[in-house]
């Protein structure tokens, strides 16, 4: 991927995250590949006795220690969460933490257990991190919060589960279309252009990240983007991104068949993603 603008970071920054709902969450969907929202009193805690550190691309987020013990939320960029190592196999399957959500640290919270995973910058980043020991120590003090934490990674977990399913279940240009839907849950605004609705958004991942993401190779996303382009279904411009909703319905509605009856539906319309309605 090549080097964002800062338009582009600035752009990211701004996403659109439902409010918390008590312990089940942000009252939008849970999506594949993008963790839900931090809960504001996680994150105020975060802020509040984390260190920052800046990352490179590709830089660890953990710095020179693999050790996962401690809590990282990313504050600007975005990092990626995967099961083997970016400097070892050609080929990943990643899931990604954008401004705002967490970057390692909820998986082995309780356990303190290996994660078998790896955590890296995709571009130039911001992390804060704060020792998991000392979160768990408040939380001890505080059922309430307990509780709030255990939710949020639950959320994690779920969100995660999503991203594999996709991967196993649905073909290259629908786990394509599946992330563009899920970058366009934080970030796409509706549009009408010419007759048309379009979901216009900050330019998506694109290139190694994107194929990390969907975990294909360069030729079949290649093959994939090109398609669309050709078709006239997806339009890039500078920094900003647009896809025609028709083409997300199929896979809105395979999230929808896929997950069991709840009391927390995925919306019928697809439209609802993008309006908070």
């Amino acid at each position: 991927m090549r080097a964002p603008s800062g338009q582009w970071f600035k752009d990211i920054a701004d996403t659109r995250d439902a409010p918390w709902d008590g312990l089940s969450g942000p009252k939008s969907p849970v999506m594949p590949w993008i963790h839900p929202v931090l809960h504001p009193e996680i994150k105020s805690l975060i802020e509040r006795w984390g260190v920052e550190r800046t990352l490179a691309p590709k830089d660890p987020v953990l710095g020179a220690s693999e050790r996962v013990d401690q809590l990282v939320m990313v504050k600007s960029g975005i990092t990626a969460r995967c099961v083997s190592s970016p400097f070892a196999q050609s080929r990943l399957s990643v899931a990604i933490g954008l401004p705002g959500r967490l970057a390692c640290g909820n998986l082995n919270f309780f356990t303190g257990r290996p994660c078998v995973g790896r955590y890296f910058a995709l571009v130039p980043s911001v992390v804060v991190s704060v020792p998991q020991e000392l979160v768990m120590s408040l939380a001890k003090k505080n059922t309430e919060f307990l509780l709030l934490i255990a939710a949020q990674f639950e959320l994690a977990a779920l969100s995660d589960r999503l991203g594999f399913a996709a991967e196993t279940l649905l073909d290259i240009d629908e786990r394509v279309l599946a992330f563009f839907m899920s970058w366009a849950s934080v970030y796409g605004k509706l549009t009408e252009i010419d007759g048309e609705t379009w979901v216009d958004m900050p330019l998506i991942l694109r290139g190694e990240a994107l194929r990390y993401v969907v975990n294909c190779s360069s030729a079949a996303l290649e093959r994939s983007m090109t398609s669309l382009k050709k078709k006239g279904l997806v339009v890039s411009e500078a920094d900003r991104f647009r896809v025609k909703l028709e083409i997300l319905k199929p896979v809105h509605q395979w999230l929808r068949s896929a997950e069991e009856t709840s009391a927390l539906p995925r919306p019928e319309e697809i439209s609802r993603l993008f309006t908070g309605s």
